[in-house]
């Protein structure tokens, strides 16, 4: 899967970071429950940091970032060990990505918005700023929804159906992942946990019900191409391995004599036929039962056109 771009991970450090130093450390677990960020890209951002240094650089001038049996401790050190000289171009750069990852993640009572507000009165009188980050209309909704655990029903899009169902929800968190709003929930119509895109939600209402917190721990949401849609099993050639190689999967298993059995989750149908019709007539899908006919009527429309417009 593609690692975000740089903005949206600075955004994330910069709460992080002090969230984690306030705490005096915390899991790779805690980190990503309350931030709503996957565990391997809480990784890869603390990675990222260990690599930033200040004049004259070195081992000593570094964001000391220590990873020990899954809980990181942050050992500020000469980078966040005395106060920074600020200029009004520095000043406002840092204000406006400080306020760019609060209104992100949602961060609006901990220590990156005190070091917000104490930063804005520093710079006085030519320090108002507003930063404008989209969101959709439902964001604060169902953030209301998660904070005060009421259940929600949907109108909701579902693309690798082409369809609109109606569904309740008990959702559990809000996160924003490339630039994609995202809740993560346990649906009642499904009876399991889904993630679903904030986009395709075309309408929303509170039931008035009250659901209860999870008290055993969640599996993290899916989130990207086909992180609501659905898992389908593929039987292909060990010579269209590049499938693996270019689109997530949740499994992998090389079943001798050349053939691959893969699972993947796809956003769509038409995501579907076009891989099918890519790798060709041996390509086989396994399940689930319903798309097991997907490839073959779609090389038949494609021959069909071919043949009227011979």
């Amino acid at each position: 899967m593609a690692r975000p771009p740089a903005e949206v991970r600075l955004a994330r450090l910069l709460v992080v970071v002090p969230w984690v130093v306030e705490r005096d450390g915390a899991t790779i677990g805690e980190i990503a429950d309350h931030f709503g960020i996957p565990e391997g890209d809480v990784l890869a951002d603390l990675s990222l940091v260990q690599c930033c240094e200040i004049p004259p650089y070195g081992p000593d001038n570094t964001l000391g970032i220590i990873v020990d049996d899954d809980r990181v401790i942050v050992e500020p050190g000469a980078m966040l060990g005395r106060p920074l000289r600020l200029g009004p171009q520095e000043g406002f750069g840092l204000l406006a990505a400080g306020r760019a990852a609060l209104a992100v993640l949602g961060d609006s009572t901990g220590s990156l918005a005190t070091a917000m507000d104490k930063l804005e009165a520093a710079l006085g009188d030519q320090s108002p700023l507003a930063v404008d980050v989209e969101r959709p209309p439902l964001i604060d909704d169902l953030q209301n929804a998660v904070t005060s655990r009421h259940r929600v029903e949907i109108d909701y899009y579902t693309a690798y159906r082409d369809e609109v169902t109606t569904r309740q929800i008990d959702p559990l968190s809000v996160l924003n992942h490339d630039g994609d709003w995202y809740v993560h929930a346990w649906c009642h119509s499904a009876g399991a946990l889904r993630t679903f895109r904030v986009d395709r939600i075309d309408g929303m209402s509170n039931t008035g019900q009250v659901f209860e917190a999870p008290t055993e721990p969640l599996d993290p949401p899916r989130l990207g191409p086909g992180g609501d849609g659905v898992e389908v099993t593929l039987r292909i050639p060990s010579t269209a391995r590049w499938v693996v190689e270019s689109y997530e999967t949740s499994s992998v298993e090389d079943l001798g004599d050349g053939v691959l059995q893969v699972t993947m989750p796809i956003a769509g149908n038409v995501f579907l036929e076009r891989l099918l019709l890519r790798i060709g007539p041996t390509a086989v899908v396994i399940a689930p039962e319903d798309l097991r006919n997907v490839g073959s009527d779609a090389a038949s429309r494609v021959l069909d056109l071919y043949g009227r417009h011979r």
